[in-house]
């Protein structure tokens, strides 16, 4: 102030916080000092040459996850998030700088991923804004900053320990009932107690009042109120005792209450550690990649690619590691990593970044980084939704609101009764009350029960995003199920050609199309005709995939359709079956006709999850809707030849309904219903489909015994109770 830090008829303590504060005012975001008048660090005034290795391109590249001509990704670890204003502002922060295009923030690792325009704002300039409002990027040793945060946590475990042991030694004559023989001494180590307890309120137990504090500022309740007024109650019944003459009070159950709710918290921490390496779904998530040696296909789990290796890549597959083009051309989707869904040409002999989908014709790509499914993790994690979380607080937290209230009602009516029998006491009654009734175990109960619950399911089969999955998945009133590749098995039991006949060249050309789809028919007609020793490689030019219709490409000058009559002009020769029509420029039209069968088990499991409303969307004909009769309850909805679009309406319209839906599909043409419902599944089989739109991702194998799974999942509401 002294250096004459004014702006608005506001001091500011140095030109920094001043320059963040018009930042903030001229960009609306104003409520950022409601939230939170103390958030970050005080910034440097001179570090407009800190960042400047950022501009070398070699130390550049380590930090950086995707880039193209315009847009680049990084995820940095920001050790100065520490509340909730640090989430407002840096979320909120493309108001500041319009470069920046989406900022996310993980609170529990400190971590910001960002999406800027690079062609407008480079990473250094991007480190230095966010040093300029107080959130300095650490690019040196993450292990040992973390380490000194819970160096922090020890001290304050140390300090309650030390004070703990100390006050209970000095206590030692109370407990034998003969404090009475020297009364000098007990005061003196009664006011010992007392100078000992300070820094054990003002520094071991300080996470606890700011905690409360933030919760009443914010006009909500956490459990740390609670905790914070046993607290209160129990220190200041001491320090009256104490100032009284009457001895040491409760000091050394207040110091002892500090040390155990520091030791549950370390603990709790400990055990978080562990539940999300067990919980980790990346170790054993069900994703595969096909690669190619000696010209031969092999689907590998992508842990296994090594560098130089040689992937392929279907339309709709997500690459998984960087890699280098190999095929002459292809369009690249980074809508996952980006957000801008505008597909990127690349040409033979780019860099390839992990995370892009391949729209257009299979391609192949060497390998340039060992792939990690963190990454792919993480991006399944920030894919935006609309999906509105139907609880605005966490379970513990809504709980916290009526069990304080109740707590507080007890206090009262005990202090009322006291009046009339012993009015002496009535603090003391008040105060054990608070003290005994701490939700210790109320603010555990959640996270260990939603984590456990995760870990268990992961175990069996079904990995959940995240926990509020759980919440949702415990109020589902309608399951919808897609038919082909999830009621029915994704590769078929039998496929049999009925139309003109075909040389070898027809063959490899339609094998090539069908080789670029992902689609569970498209994989039959390769399986087919691979079992005839049809294969082929050979490049497609104008390759397109029409979602619910079909492929077209052109292979040696050969135009190949493969997909429903309207798609290839043909007729439809039978209502009933299910077929894929392929019409060659050549002349030949035929049809694959397709003998579906139902996984094992699925008969069982529709029985079984009768409490719910069943539905059926299916983009087939209605051959097997007699089938579906039997197998589904009488008030089951069975809807045949819907598109992408139809599923996804109809979600939408059992939503308004008011209804909670679970949505249960392979991830292909229903990836957008998945996205709509309360709950999408995706089932996967060997093959590569990570689908970022769905909640949870089944093991084809495991999806008979989704009842038990969605049993586990409503348990967890019992435990809590």
């Amino acid at each position: 102030i002294g250096k004459g830090y004014f702006f608005d008829e506001k001091p500011f303590c140095c030109n920094g916080c001043k320059t963040v504060y018009q930042l903030l005012k001229d960009n609306n975001l104003g409520n950022f000092y409601t939230l939170e008048s103390n958030a970050g660090a005080k910034p440097s005034e001179s570090n407009q040459h800190k960042y400047a290795f950022l501009e070398v391109e070699s130390i550049k590249t380590k930090f950086i996850d995707f880039e193209d001509e315009t847009t680049a990704r990084v995820t940095l670890f920001l050790p100065q998030i520490h509340c909730s204003s640090c989430i407002y502002l840096l979320e909120n922060i493309a108001k500041i700088e319009p470069a920046i295009l989406n900022c996310q923030v993980n609170f529990a690792k400190r971590e910001a991923s960002i999406v800027f325009d690079q062609s407008v704002l480079s990473l250094a300039q991007l480190a230095l804004l966010l040093d300029r409002i107080g959130y300095a990027p650490n690019f040196g040793n993450r292990n040992q900053t973390e380490k000194k945060l819970d160096k922090k946590f020890l001290y304050k475990l140390g300090v309650a320990g030390f004070a703990f042991g100390s006050i209970m030694l000095w206590s030692f004559p109370e407990y034998l009932g003969i404090e009475g023989d020297n009364p000098e001494f007990r005061n003196f180590t009664s006011y010992l107690s007392f100078a000992v307890s300070i820094p054990v309120l003002l520094f071991s137990a300080s996470e606890y009042f700011i905690s409360a504090y933030k919760a009443l500022r914010y006009k909500s309740l956490n459990l740390d109120v609670p905790i914070t007024i046993g607290i209160i109650a129990l220190y200041a019944q001491s320090s009256y005792s104490i100032m009284a003459g009457y001895g040491p009070g409760y000091m050394d159950s207040f110091a002892g209450f500090i040390f155990f709710l520091l030791i549950g918290k370390w603990f709790q921490n400990k055990t978080y550690k562990t539940l999300s390496f067990e919980r980790d779904y990346t170790s054993y998530f069900p994703v595969a990649v096909t690669r190619l040696i000696d010209g031969k296909e092999e689907i590998v789990e992508i842990e296994q690619l090594n560098v130089q290796d040689t992937v392929l890549i279907r339309n709709e597959e997500v690459i998984p590691c960087d890699s280098i083009l190999l095929s002459d051309s292809a369009k690249i989707d980074y809508s996952f990593v980006t957000g801008e869904a505008v597909p990127i040409n690349k040409k033979k002999g780019d860099f390839i970044y992990a995370g892009g989908k391949l729209l257009g014709q299979r391609i192949t790509l060497q390998v340039e980084k060992e792939s990690n499914r963190s990454h792919l993790t993480q991006l399944w994690n920030d894919v935006q939704t609309d999906k509105k979380t139907r609880t605005s607080f966490l379970y513990q937290d809504r709980l916290s609101f009526y069990f304080l209230i109740i707590i507080l009602i007890i206090a009262g009516v005990s202090s009322i009764a006291w009046a009339f029998v012993d009015a002496t006491r009535i603090t003391q009654i008040v105060v054990s009350i608070l003290i005994v009734a701490c939700p210790c175990a109320l603010a555990l109960s959640a996270p260990f029960t939603f984590g456990n619950v995760m870990r268990l399911l992961g175990r069996k089969g079904l990995y959940l995003k995240n926990t509020g999955v759980i919440e949702r998945m415990n109020e589902i009133t309608d399951i919808v199920f897609d038919k082909t590749g999830t009621l029915t098995t994704g590769t078929t039991h039998k496929v049999d050609f009925v139309g003109d006949e075909l040389s070898v060249e027809d063959k490899e050309a339609i094998y090539c199309l069908a080789n670029s789809s992902t689609h569970p028919l498209s994989r039959a007609i390769v399986a087919c005709l691979k079992a005839q020793n049809i294969a082929s490689t050979d490049e497609i030019a104008d390759f397109d995939e029409v979602s619910g219709k079909g492929i077209s490409g052109s292979i040696h000058g050969l135009n190949v359709k493969i997909g429903n009559p309207f798609f290839t002009d043909l007729s439809v020769v039978d209502e009933n079956e299910t077929s894929s029509f392929v019409r060659l420029s050549n002349g030949k039209t035929g049809r694959f006709i397709f003998s579906s069968e139902l996984r094992i088990g699925i008969e069982d499991l529709l029985h079984s999850l009768k409490s719910y409303r069943l539905h059926v969307l299916s983009g087939d004909k209605d051959k097997d809707k007699a089938l579906m009769q039997k197998l589904f309850p009488k008030d089951s909805v069975l809807l045949f030849q819907q598109t992408p679009k139809d599923k996804l309406d109809y979600i939408e319209s059992l939503n308004k309904q008011g209804k909670s839906v679970l949505m249960v599909g392979d991830g292909l043409n229903d990836s957008g219903a998945l996205g709509k419902a309360d709950v999408g599944i995706a089932v996967s089989e060997d093959v590569f489909r990570f689908t970022p739109s769905s909640d949870a991702i089944i093991e084809a194998s495991k999806l008979a015994q989704l009842d038990r799974l969605l049993s586990i999942s409503n348990f967890s509401k019992t435990v809590l109770k």
